[in-house]
C-alpha cells in the first residue's frame, strides 16, 4: 500500500516550511533577454533568400540535365543509328562540347592550356590544371611525346632543365621524376 505524505496547509506555505528537503533547492534563472524582432526577421530572410539561390541553381541544373538529354536521345537515334553504332568517349566528348561550350571558350581555355606554366604551383596542381585543360588541345595531347614535351616546357626552370636531359617518353614518367 502507498504511503501517504501529510497534506500541506496553507499555513505551511506562510512559514516557509517545505516538505522537501533543505539541499534539493530549487533554481531560480533570470527571464531570456527580450528578442530583437528586426534581427530575427533579418535572418529569417536571408535565410529565404538563400534557399532561393539554392532551389535556382537546383533548378537550372535540372533544366540543363533535360537539354543534353533531349540531345543525347535525338543523337543517338539520328547520328548513331539508335545505339547501333558504338559511340567512343573522345566523339562524344567532341560533340558535347560542340552542342553546348560556345566556341570562344573553347578557344581561351586552350590558349590557356597552350600559355599554362608552373609558376607559384606545386607540380601537383601543375599537372592537375594541365590535366584539366589539356582537354581544351586534343591535337596537341593526341601523341604522348608531344603531350610529355608540353608539359615539361612549363615546369619551373629549375626543374626543367633537369628533366629536359632525361628525355621521358610519358607524361607519368616525367611527373614522376619532377616530384621526386
Amino acid at each position: 500500500m502507498a504511503e501517504r505524505r501529510p497534506e500541506r496547509t496553507s499555513r505551511d506555505v506562510r512559514s516557509g516550511r517545505s516538505s522537501r528537503p533543505r539541499h534539493l533547492r530549487v533554481l531560480y534563472f533570470p527571464p531570456p533577454p527580450p528578442v530583437d524582432y528586426g534581427v530575427f526577421m533579418q535572418g529569417l530572410v536571408q535565410a529565404m533568400q538563400t534557399q532561393a539561390h539554392t532551389q535556382a541553381a537546383l533548378q537550372a541544373q535540372l533544366e540543363a540535365q533535360e537539354r543534353v538529354d533531349v540531345w543525347w536521345a535525338s543523337l543517338l537515334r539520328t547520328r548513331f543509328e539508335d545505339g547501333a553504332i558504338d559511340v567512343a568517349w573522345d566523339e562524344f566528348v567532341r560533340l558535347f562540347r560542340a552542342k553546348f561550350v560556345p566556341e570562344y571558350i573553347q578557344d581561351r581555355m586552350e590558349q590557356e592550356f597552350l600559355s599554362l606554366a608552373q609558376g607559384s604551383m606545386t607540380v601537383l596542381e601543375y599537372e592537375a590544371r594541365f590535366s584539366e585543360l589539356s582537354k581544351y588541345a586534343p591535337h596537341i595531347v593526341a601523341e604522348e611525346r608531344r603531350k610529355t614535351k608540353k608539359f615539361v616546357m612549363g615546369l619551373k626552370p629549375s626543374l626543367r632543365t633537369r628533366l629536359v636531359a632525361f628525355d621521358h617518353r610519358t607524361l607519368d614518367e616525367a611527373l614522376s621524376a619532377a616530384c621526386r
